[in-house]
This record gives C-alpha cells, sequence and structure tokens, in this order.
C-alpha cells in the first residue's frame, strides 16, 4: 500500500481556516493563529496523523506535545516542526498558548529534500525529525521573522518566482533551525550500559513496530535476550517492554481510525495484523472498545 493514508480531516480544518492572501494555492499555508486548529476535536483529544509538515511559532503559553511517541515541553517563546507521516498529540496547553504555524504540502516538502522510495534522505530532514523542538530565549526568535518575510512573499502582487522565493526562504529557516538545534543541544556523554539498551530498544520500536510486536524480534536486534531487554526496559522507565511496543500500536491505530478513511481491514493490513478478526480483538483488548465503535467516538 504506497499510500495508504487516504483523506485527513486535519488537513480538510487547516484548508478551511487559511484565507486565500495566507497562501499560494494549498503548498504553502500560513496560519495566523495556531489555535484555531484545534477546532477539530481530534487535535484536542486523540493522536493524529499529518499530512502536512509544518513550523509552529509559540509566541505566548506552555504546551506537552508528542511526536512519535516522543513527549515535548514547550514553553515559549519556542518554535517546533511537525514533519509529513508524523503521529502527533497534543496532551494538555496553557489557557494563553498563542503561535503561528506555516504549513506544507507533501509536493512542497518533495521540492526541498531528496525523496526515496523509502522517504526523505536529506540530512537536514533527519535533524529535524530526530530534534523537533527549540525552546528559545527571548531575544532569539528569528522564526518570527521567517514567518513575517514569508507572509510579505504571499502576499506580494507579484506572481513571479514568488513560489521559489517561498522555497529559498523556507530552507533557509530550516538550515537556521537545525544550525540553532546543534549549537544548543547539549552533549551526552557516558551514558551506561542500561539506558544504551534502552536508547536502542525505542529507537528499534520506532522503526518496526507497524511489522513486529515481539519482544524478542527486538531483543534479536539488539543481540541481548529476550528477559534481559525486558529486566531492562522495567528498570529504566519503570514500564515492560510489551507495554511500550503496544503504546506505539495503539496510538498509531488511533490516529489511523480518526484522522484517515482507511478501511479497518486497510489498518489491518498495513498493521501486519494476520486478520481483521485478530485487529479488531487487539483494539478492543487495549481500547475496551471495537474499531468501529472507536471511530464513531
Amino acid at each position: 500500500m504506497n499510500n495508504p493514508f487516504i483523506s485527513y480531516k486535519w488537513r480538510n480544518r487547516i484548508d478551511e481556516i487559511t484565507p486565500s492572501n495566507l497562501r499560494i494555492g494549498t503548498d504553502v499555508l500560513l496560519i495566523e493563529d495556531a489555535n484555531a486548529i484545534r477546532a477539530e476535536r481530534i487535535i484536542d483529544e486523540e493522536p493524529f496523523k499529518v499530512d502536512m509538515s509544518m513550523a509552529i511559532i509559540y509566541d505566548q503559553g506552555e504546551a506537552v506535545i508528542k511526536i512519535d511517541m516522543h513527549k515535548y515541553n514547550v514553553k515559549a517563546p519556542a518554535v517546533i516542526i511537525i514533519m509529513i507521516g508524523q503521529t502527533c498529540e497534543l496532551l494538555s496547553f496553557s489557557k494563553n498558548l498563542q503561535g503561528r504555524a506555516i504549513a506544507m504540502s507533501g509536493t512542497f516538502a518533495d521540492s526541498l529534500f531528496t525523496r526515496t522510495e523509502g522517504g526523505y534522505t536529506h540530512r537536514l530532514y533527519s535533524s529535524m525529525i530526530n530534534n523537533p523542538l527549540i525552546n528559545l530565549d527571548k531575544d532569539q526568535n528569528v522564526f518570527s521573522e521567517y514567518y513575517g518575510l514569508l507572509k510579505n512573499i504571499v502576499q506580494s502582487p507579484h506572481s513571479e518566482f514568488k513560489m521559489d522565493a517561498v522555497r529559498h526562504l523556507t530552507l533557509a529557516m530550516f538550515y537556521g533551525y537545525s544550525h540553532m538545534k546543534h549549537d544548543m543541544s547539549p552533549s551526552i556523554k557516558g551514558t551506561n550500559r542500561q539506558n544504551d539498551i534502552y536508547a536502542a530498544f525505542l529507537e528499534a520500536v520506532g522503526k518496526y513496530y507497524k511489522k513486529k510486536r515481539e519482544v524478542g524480534f527486538y531483543a534479536e536486534k539488539l543481540c541481548v535476550t529476550a528477559n534481559h531487554l525486558s529486566q531492562v526496559v522495567k528498570e529504566v522507565s519503570g514500564r515492560t517492554a510489551s507495554d511500550i511496543i503496544e503504546d506505539y500500536v495503539i496510538t498509531e491505530i488511533k490516529a489511523l481510525l480518526i484522522s484517515t478513511n482507511m478501511t479497518i481491514q486497510q489498518i489491518s493490513d498495513y498493521l501486519n495484523f494476520p486478520s481483521q478478526s485478530v485487529f479488531g480483538k487487539y483494539v478492543k483488548r487495549v481500547t475496551g472498545i471495537s474499531p468501529k465503535g472507536y471511530r464513531k467516538i
């Protein structure tokens, strides 16, 4: 299934709130009030799949956001990058949260980064995936300046080279982001063996959870026994390895059920369940409700 994400309520919501003078077609959308995105209940209460890449510039307030099962504490001024295809969940936010967003289509992202059948290969893209958040000092919010420049270009009456100008400015913003992240990230030295195993486990789960759900598979990948992996994960995180794998899987299931028009059979196939019946029993066991029932909530 080359493109399983058939339709997104979330993308429709972004289109609805973006006037014509803040967009270039459907490829670049400037959202003046990022809070407006939350008008869809899926943004507030459930994980959702992202069908556009976004740079969200927070000017005020705080939030806790989970991106691909990793939790980030946002405190304005800050910028967070969410890339196309990622799973997101807004866990909490302060009443005074304010921000703006730049949303970019997959077509536009393809023009920025090298793409292969396996996904984007550009080192800059990898940097943003691995480090999506920068909490800034008050005098470092250069991303507000980028947003202002993009807005001037988008609203310019001169259409010639408009898209080229937006593309180059966006790349410059992303390179500036990556440079700042590199400069601001603390170096991690001297991690112990258990933490190394746990970090490798999380990395492997993030890569393979759509196809593999057995602890033994991940133990083999890490060249340790299943018992040893289970013990290490429990000691480091306080949770079982199976629970962590299950969290990844059920979060993906919820996001696909709520924010796409994939059929239940398609989701079952996409996540490598042996049958729709087994898939249904899995969802019912974990959530207490059937996939069809969950979709209707």
